[in-house]
């Protein structure tokens, strides 16, 4: 037990930043690192002796990618989005339901994309990295990282584009 407390406090502010770097938000920071060691505890088998901190990151990025699916992530976000676009935009609710409407479209599209072009997409639109970054994340090169967002875009233009 003694172990798993000091990889806790060794690693647990590492994941936290890493997690806060992607959300930007503490709290959910938070949420996410402790699920993280909760599931490294489950998955200790899993651990083949590597780095520790890589492990923990896969896992990070894994957890976090699954938290902003969930549908409670989107309707908040939603939520506050229309919040903004009322106090910045002073727009009428038709203007912001549209605007609304089209970010329901783009999450809709990018469940169609393979996981690796989602996992780019979401690291890079919402998580805000660089590709050096994502490239790191994803054990990929920094070109891997920015072809697969310029071919993830063009998919999603194109099925928008379909759509409408």
């Amino acid at each position: 037990m003694k172990d798993i407390e000091e990889i806790y406090i060794k690693y647990a502010p590492y994941v936290k930043n890493y997690i806060w770097g992607l959300c930007r938000n503490s709290d959910i920071a938070d949420d996410i690192t402790a699920e993280v060691f909760c599931k490294a505890i489950e998955n200790i088998d899993s651990f083949n002796q590597g780095r520790i901190q890589t492990w923990l990151c896969t896992i990070a990025r894994n957890t976090y990618l699954d938290y902003i699916k969930r549908a409670e992530y989107k309707n908040q976000y939603l939520s506050k989005e229309m919040e903004e676009n009322i106090e910045d935009n002073g727009g009428t609710t038709e203007e912001i339901f549209l605007k609304n409407n089209d970010r329901i479209t783009l999450y809709k599209q990018i469940q169609r994309l393979d996981a690796q072009m989602k996992d780019v997409v979401y690291l890079r639109i919402y998580g805000e990295l660089s590709f050096k970054e994502i490239a790191g994340i994803l054990g990929k090169s920094e070109n891997w990282a920015r072809v697969t967002f310029y071919r993830s875009k063009n998919k999603l233009k194109g099925w928008i584009k379909h759509e409408n």
